[in-house]
């Protein structure tokens, strides 16, 4: 138990710790690459990828159950497939277009939202699962 509430603590400070930190440009720190493009491309994928596993953290955390954790990863890879890399696409290649779509990506990208989602979601499917048992 006293693991998963340091976890639960990590996890939320870590959270706190990434949208604090936001603006520091990790490709340029580390000289990764020169190219702003590829900075760019490094700094998002850090940031999706550490907002998201401190999420999964959180979710580990609050229910310990492998099915949850297993099917926060698919989230996740999804979330890699369907959102970062049509948000790059874009960006990229349509550097002018500044829609509702490309607003609607980056806030999925640099939030945990769809993980965050899945939080009530986990906590209504137990809640179900408890009530059918003692029925």
């Amino acid at each position: 138990m006293r693991l998963r509430i340091v976890i639960g603590i990590l996890s939320a400070i870590g959270l706190a710790l990434v949208f604090l930190f936001q603006r520091i440009n990790v490709a340029e720190i580390f000289n990764l690459t020169n190219s702003s493009i590829h900075q760019f491309i490094i700094n998002r994928t850090i940031r999706f990828l550490l907002n998201d596993l401190l999420t999964i953290g959180l979710i580990y955390a609050l229910f310990y159950e492998r099915k949850y954790l297993i099917f926060s990863f698919w989230v996740q890879g999804i979330g890699i497939i369907f959102f970062l890399i049509p948000y790059f696409v874009m960006k990229i290649y349509y550097p002018d277009y500044n829609g509702p779509l490309l607003s609607f990506l980056h806030r999925l990208i640099l939030n945990p939202t769809l993980l965050l989602l899945l939080i009530p979601a986990f906590y209504y499917q137990k809640k179900i699962n408890t009530k059918d048992t003692f029925n």
